[in-house]
């Protein structure tokens, strides 16, 4: 689990069942679990110089009397879990002789790896209930993507190599998210956003409680279950999109179809009644009036009568 500083981490580790803090920088004063603090020791040697105990021995010491199993403790909480990747460098410092991987660049780097994540292996196969690690959240890098644009990718503050090895040794991993006075646990893992575990939640973000973190689990292992019995997971059924409501299609109003008016005995006639009109050129061409002419009388002969006729 890791997320920013005051997130509520410690917070909600300490509501787990009987828990045990591994604490590396007393950041104890909102929890009431027992704590042991990782970090070194310096005792009086008399007139020898201080007899110095490095803060990795101190956290090898707790597994070993943790894998005794002689208390009643039921949850181990390791917070912060870089705090104890830097005391483990500093132990193989003094170990190596060298005050840098830098100095023995070729064994080094592996070395400290190794004596981490072999130490680490052991805590996180003792048999108790839950074992809990917390980190705090890094955003100081950007991520390139393909078209040239820089994102923030937020990831544990782990080296990356590490942090993918403690991914593989843990169920589920998850993020502290604190909005204001909203906390949320999200499941979330991208290209940006570090995640992993050996099991998968549907579940992507849940408030950061006890109780809902619970049966997010118990689905993750029902999953598990199911995968290695050939099933299929249940899948979460996918969040509705929200966003602008799709306009309905309105029908469109219905046409009254157009009343039949009662034609009266002297009314036009309808159009099957009316007969065909001549063309328009023709009804258009004003009417020529035809003047008959005078028919010519014949011309009349007088004949004069003679006298005596």
């Amino acid at each position: 689990m890791y997320g920013s500083p005051f997130s509520g981490k410690t917070t909600f580790a300490n509501k787990f069942p009987d828990p045990l803090m591994l604490n590396t920088d007393g950041n104890i004063k909102f929890v009431d679990a027992p704590f042991i603090a990782i970090k070194d020791k310096v005792e009086p040697n008399g007139r020898m110089s201080p007899k110095r105990t490095f803060a990795w021995d101190v956290f090898k010491e707790v597994i070993e009397e943790l894998e005794k199993k002689d208390n009643e403790f039921k949850t181990i909480i390791v917070d912060l879990l870089e705090d104890c990747y830097e005391h483990c460098r500093l132990y193989m410092y003094d170990q190596m002789g060298i005050t840098h991987e830098s100095d023995d660049s070729f064994r080094a780097w592996d070395k400290v790896q190794t004596e981490f994540l072999s130490t680490l292996k052991k805590l996180m196969n003792l048999d108790y209930e839950n074992i809990i690690l917390i980190s705090h959240e890094d955003t100081s890098k950007d991520i390139t993507k393909k078209g040239g644009d820089k994102i923030t990718a937020i990831k544990p503050n782990l080296r990356e190599k590490v942090a993918n090895k403690v991914a593989g040794m843990v169920d589920i991993v998850a993020r502290v998210i604190a909005d204001g006075d909203v906390r949320t646990l999200s499941f979330k893992t991208n290209e940006v956003i570090f995640g992993g575990g050996r099991l998968t939640a549907n579940t992507v973000e849940i408030p950061l409680d006890y109780d809902a973190f619970l049966e997010v689990y118990a689905e993750a292992n029902r999953n598990a279950v199911a995968i290695l019995s050939g099933e299929k997971p249940q899948t979460a059924a996918p969040a509705e999109r929200k966003g602008r409501k799709k306009k309905e299609d309105t029908p469109a109003p219905e046409k009254e179809a157009p009343k039949e008016e009662a034609t009266p005995a002297d009314a036009e006639p309808t159009n099957a009644e009316v007969p065909a009109e001549a063309p328009a050129d023709e009804a258009d061409a004003p009417k020529e009036e035809v003047k008959e002419e005078p028919a010519q009388e014949a011309p009349k002969t007088r004949t004069r009568k003679k006298r005596g006729e």
